[in-house]
C-alpha cells in the first residue's frame, strides 16, 4: 500500500512540475516578444541611405548577351545567334534567323550533336580565341565549316573539330589556313 501512496504522489509531483515548467516556457516567449518588439519600436524611422558606387552613377550597365544557351533555356539557337550578331558594330540589319537555321541545318548531318550544341562550341571556341587576342568570328567560322563538311564524308564529333581549329589557330595559322589544314586532316 505504502508502494502505491509513493506511486502516486510521485505521478502529482510529475504533473505539477511539468505545469510548472510550460507555464514557465510560455512566459518566457512572451517576455522575449515585448523585448524585440521594444527593439523595433526603438528603431530610427528613417532609412540610411548609401552612397551610390562610382561605376553605377551613370547607370546600370547594359545587359550582356548570353554566353552560351543552357538546356533549360528556350532560346532556339539560330533565335540566340542572331542576337549576338546584332550586338556587333556594323551588324546587318536585315540578317534573319534563316541565316543561321540554313548554316546549323547545314553542318547537322555531318556532326553527332544537336543545332544548340553547334550554337554553344562555336560561341565558345571563338570567345576563347578572342581572349587569347586571336581574331575569330562565329559566322565565318559557321560558314567555313557548313561549306568543308559538304566535302568530306563521315560523322564527326563536333566539338573535337572546334577543338582542333582552335589547335591550329593557337599555332598562329590564319582562319583560311586551319579551316584547310583542319579539314584536309579529315
Amino acid at each position: 500500500m505504502e508502494r502505491s501512496v509513493h506511486g502516486v504522489i510521485i505521478k502529482r509531483l510529475l504533473i505539477v512540475f511539468s505545469v510548472s515548467l510550460s507555464f514557465m516556457a510560455i512566459s518566457g516567449c512572451e517576455d522575449n516578444e515585448v523585448q524585440q518588439s521594444q527593439e523595433f519600436d526603438e528603431q530610427p524611422s528613417y532609412a540610411v541611405i548609401k552612397p551610390v558606387p562610382q561605376n553605377l552613377q551613370q547607370g546600370m550597365p547594359e545587359a550582356k548577351p548570353v554566353e552560351m544557351l543552357s538546356v533549360a533555356d528556350p532560346t532556339p539557337p539560330e533565335q540566340w545567334l542572331l542576337t549576338l550578331y546584332q550586338a556587333k558594330p556594323g551588324a546587318d540589319k536585315t540578317r534573319d534567323t534563316n541565316y543561321y537555321q540554313r548554316l546549323l541545318s547545314s553542318i547537322k548531318p555531318h556532326v553527332h550533336e544537336q543545332p544548340r550544341v553547334i550554337a554553344n562550341r562555336t560561341v565558345q571556341t571563338t570567345r576563347q580565341l578572342q581572349e587569347m587576342g586571336i581574331a575569330a568570328d562565329e559566322d565565318q567560322m559557321l560558314e567555313d565549316f557548313a561549306a568543308q563538311l559538304q566535302t568530306v564524308n563521315g560523322r564527326f564529333v563536333y566539338g573535337e573539330l572546334c577543338a582542333n581549329y582552335s589547335n591550329l589557330r593557337q599555332q598562329k595559322l590564319s582562319h583560311q589556313e586551319a579551316i584547310l589544314e583542319l579539314f584536309e586532316s579529315l
